[in-house]
């Protein structure tokens, strides 16, 4: 099942997709009450027996490092296990230097959002959890980036969620998606 299948059988593809500026806008808009909400009840509640660290810098880059390619690999997670998928229909690459994932075949919308919202959920909760459990520098900027990185993911799954399309295709030159709805004849 191709676009070019698709769309000859009536339906009709309507491309959604953000530039550089508008996926970091979207993106620090969307993941901005996270990022609060945790910061808040680290504030609040956790502070006073965190764990305090110095090489703030050093501690960020390493989870950076080791959140990033996380992040796109749950991308690949969720798609394969959610839409059944074959060897070769999740790839993985580097583009600038960044780990990259995309999905080449035509997902369902449900499927093609849990493969986007999967490392929100995982490392983004997983990220709340760590806070709770263990306060501090390390916990407090693994809850940052892992907040930060699906806000253009959630920003996308928004966007799918108010294309109605029925079927996606990826956008795998940048951030978003082509929406398919059936035409009503």
């Amino acid at each position: 099942m191709t676009l070019e299948s698709l769309t000859a059988q009536g339906w009709q593809a309507k491309r959604h997709t953000l530039t550089a500026s508008q996926t970091y806008l979207w993106g620090i808009l969307f993941s901005l009450p996270f990022v609060l909400l945790a910061g808040g009840i680290y504030r609040m509640l956790l502070l006073h027996r965190a764990v305090l660290l110095d090489r703030t810098g050093l501690i960020l880059l390493a989870v950076i490092i080791v959140s990033v390619p996380l992040h796109e690999a749950l991308h690949g997670f969720g798609w394969k296990l959610a839409g059944r998928l074959h060897k070769g229909d999740v790839t993985f690459f580097l583009r600038g230097g960044i780990p990259m994932c995309a999905c080449r075949t035509i997902l369902s919308t449900k499927a093609y959002l849990i493969g986007t919202l999967l490392p929100f959920f995982i490392l983004g909760g997983g990220s709340f959890l760590f806070l709770f459990l263990c306060p501090g520098t390390i916990s407090v900027l693994t809850a940052l980036v892992n907040l930060m990185l699906p806000g253009a993911d959630l920003a996308i799954s928004w966007r799918v969620l108010r294309s109605e399309a029925a079927l996606i295709a990826d956008n795998p030159e940048g951030a978003g998606f082509i929406g398919l709805v059936k035409n009503q004849e």
